[in-house]
């Protein structure tokens, strides 16, 4: 009620606030945009001017040195052409690219017909001709005429840009009229529009006052059968509004003291029921230690009598042994949350280890588990104990969920810090098996939901708690070509922390 209040007076105040900036800003875009065809196009214009003035100024300079030379026989005044020639030519190549429309483009075509005819005469009478008879033959050669087929072209296609010069600077003139009167009326009209939205805003705020004091007279009504009686008087207005809101703040204080006494029951027996669940967590826990250590007994069984359990295979029963008291004390301790010991290590040699232990049992299965892991040592501040019942559980799972002759891939991935997350690591678990059911989805982490047969379902629920209480998160999906994998994303130290543990060590 209160968000929807909120949001009919503010609405259209908002509404009102923003339509001149959307005003304003469109009216500044469309300048803007105005603004830049304009200059492009005047832009265009001066080029393609002065392209076409340099090409007639070159041509006429080009008739002049000939017909010098025609008179005086000088070769300087021959020399001075291949220059002009090359200019010609690149302002040719200018007035050609700067051509847009189809007047423009029909010149452009007459000037290169016209340049290539002279030009082609030119070159063929100096390879025909020795140089006695060359200004014989160039006097011949009409240059006059030749040379106003290239430059009147020229000055049509220059007088052509200044029209188009003429006409923007017009268009632009109508569009700035345009644009101040606008703001003329913007600013002539936003008051008046603000007054009559205030206006109506303002009615709009009685009528939800007075609706307001209906669902107010109800729930005053509904205390009153609890607490007491709760007096108020309509059309008394906000003040009245507020004054019967406080007194219900107090009676409503008074009913959610029952309500909590209340809760502290329910929770009592819910507590009673939980032990039930803890008590079979914890004997699924204990299947997990118990199989690593009945797979090294059984492993040094199966050897020859004169070997013995190494002093790799005492340490890790050693830590089974400790792991077993842990969750023994975790069981007596259910009346209040684990304490997580943190304390930084390598990542990479809690994976190998972990997979070590299982060895035996993934070679029993012609199963191979690959590990994945970067080069450089990879260090987090966790419970080293509870993240490897984590991963020994994904592990064991993945296992399970596999028939003969398959593979596991461990994989540890860094991630960097950015503004949208933090520095972390990701630990992925894959598997070649038959994947997840498609209707459990994240379901699959929720106590006593289990894909096998005489699963309890609540490993995979005491990892999601093991890493929700570090900070992290896990995750399960299918894989396109077949299995699952389950990712592990956990907060990571930062360089100057790791360099700092690494010289420690």
């Amino acid at each position: 009620m209160k968000a929807r209040m909120i949001l009919r007076i503010s609405a259209p105040i908002m509404a009102i606030s923003l339509a001149p900036l959307a005003v304003g800003v469109g009216a500044a875009i469309h300048i803007h945009l105005s603004q830049k065809s304009i200059s492009d196009a005047l832009a265009l214009n001066v080029t393609s001017m002065r392209s076409s003035e340099e090409i007639a100024i070159n041509m006429r300079d080009v008739r002049t040195h000939l017909e010098r030379y025609v008179q005086t026989k000088d070769r300087a005044e021959l020399e001075a052409v291949p220059e002009l020639r090359r200019d010609t030519d690149y302002w040719l190549t200018e007035a050609e690219r700067t051509a847009v429309t189809e007047r423009e483009l029909e010149l452009i075509d007459e000037i290169k017909k016209a340049y290539a005819y002279f030009f082609s005469e030119f070159d063929r009478i100096a390879r025909e001709q020795p140089s006695g008879d060359f200004a014989v033959r160039l006097k011949d050669l009409n240059i006059d005429g030749l040379t106003n087929a290239i430059i009147t072209p020229a000055q049509e296609f220059l007088d052509f840009n200044e029209q188009q010069i003429a006409e923007n600077s017009a268009d632009n003139q109508h569009m700035t009229d345009q644009v101040v009167l606008g703001l003329a009326l913007l600013g002539v009209c936003g008051p008046v529009a603000g007054l009559l939205a205030g206006f109506g805003i303002s009615r709009g705020v009685n009528r939800s006052l007075v609706r307001l004091s209906v669902p107010i007279r109800d729930a005053a009504g509904k205390l009153n059968e609890v607490v007491g009686p709760l007096t108020f008087a309509g059309g008394g207005g906000v003040d009245e509004l507020e004054a019967v809101l406080h007194r219900m703040a107090g009676q409503i204080g008074a009913v959610i003291e029952r309500l909590q006494r209340s809760q502290r029951e329910v929770l009592r027996a819910e507590q009673l029921a939980a032990v039930g669940q803890m008590a079979a967590g914890i004997a699924h826990e204990l299947r997990n230690p118990l199989m690593c250590m009945k797979i090294l007994v059984q492993s040094a069984a199966a050897q020859s009598s004169a070997v013995s359990l190494g002093s790799r295979d005492l340490a890790v029963l050693e830590e089974e042994i400790i792991r077993l008291e842990r969750l023994t004390r975790t069981f007596l301790d259910f009346a209040r949350p684990p304490q997580l010991d943190k304390r930084p290590f390598e990542v990479q040699s809690l994976l190998q280890d972990t997979v070590a232990l299982i060895s035996g049992r993934a070679d029993q299965q012609d199963v191979r588990i690959l590990c994945e892991l970067p080069s450089a040592p990879v260090l987090i501040e966790a419970d080293c104990g509870q993240i490897r019942q984590v991963v020994l559980n994904l592990l064991l799972n993945a296992l399970e969920a596999m028939a003969n002759d398959g593979k596991v891939v461990v994989r540890l991935e860094t991630t960097r810090k950015s503004a949208a997350a933090p520095r972390s690591i990701i630990l992925r678990v894959i598997d070649a098996g038959p994947g997840l059911p498609a209707d459990l989805g994240q379901e699959i982490f929720t106590p006593f939901v289990s894909t096998k047969e005489t699963g309890i379902g609540l490993g995979l629920s005491i990892c999601k708690r093991i890493v929700e209480a570090h900070g992290g998160e896990i995750t399960a999906a299918n894989r396109p070509e077949g299995g699952a994998i389950f990712s592990v994303r956990l907060p990571r130290l930062s360089g100057h922390e790791a360099r700092m543990h690494l010289a420690v060590a």
